[in-house]
């Protein structure tokens, strides 16, 4: 039995901008950071076999917050970034409502953004990347940090979610799903866990 946790990183300078990021990099905010140490409090008294990240500075900055306390390192994975958004990359979502109002509707990433990644291809590599983490953590329990994006769909993907009906998970910035994998059977022991003990919340 692997036991997953699924990470989403902390807010970022544009989160909070409300632009769409993909693969491009920007850093934590203040209020991120907070969030992150928050998480790291949460889980410090977790034990860790392997923690995992996306190499982009917004999740590795959220894997090695968490990181510290249990004193790994983090190996980072190409294959965790973020979907490749295109032409979209840097816009909000106003902008790109107005730019391609042809794209834009609710099933935008079955076909991708214009230049930019599509469901299959993303759902691909996410199957991929944590097929190589379950082989190689058998009866261990690993934490990846991640993108909504990419953990949305390796959840779906796990579930059996038809790829032309696309779901959106629980990911808000923080927030943690566990996921037990076991002789090819899913149990999702949580998901979207995002209210933990002295998190910031961006809204108050």
């Amino acid at each position: 039995m692997t036991l997953l946790y699924l990470i989403r990183h902390a807010r970022s300078t544009w989160n909070a901008e409300g632009r769409m990021q993909g693969q491009a990099d920007p850093p934590l905010d203040a209020l991120g950071r907070e969030q992150a140490r928050a998480l790291a409090d949460h889980l410090r008294h977790e034990t860790f076999h392997a923690i995992y990240s996306s190499p982009l500075a917004r999740a590795r900055e959220t894997a090695e917050i968490i990181a510290a306390p249990h004193g790994l390192p983090v190996r980072y994975d190409d294959r965790l970034k973020e979907r490749h958004l295109g032409e979209w990359t840097g816009l909000t979502g106003d902008e790109v409502n107005d730019r391609y109002p042809e794209r834009a509707d609710g099933n935008w990433r079955v076909v991708g953004p214009p230049g930019g990644e599509n469901q299959d291809a993303l759902t691909a590599r996410a199957a991929a990347v944590f097929a190589d983490l379950l082989a190689a953590h058998p009866e261990e329990t690993i934490a990846v940090v991640s993108h909504g994006g990419l953990l949305t769909a390796y959840m779906g993907h796990l579930l059996g979610v038809p790829l032309e009906r696309h779901v959106i998970f629980s990911f808000p910035n923080a927030a943690v799903a566990r996921v037990k994998v076991q002789n090819g059977r899913v149990y999702v022991l949580s998901l979207g866990e995002d209210r933990h003990p002295k998190i910031p919340n961006p809204n108050s």
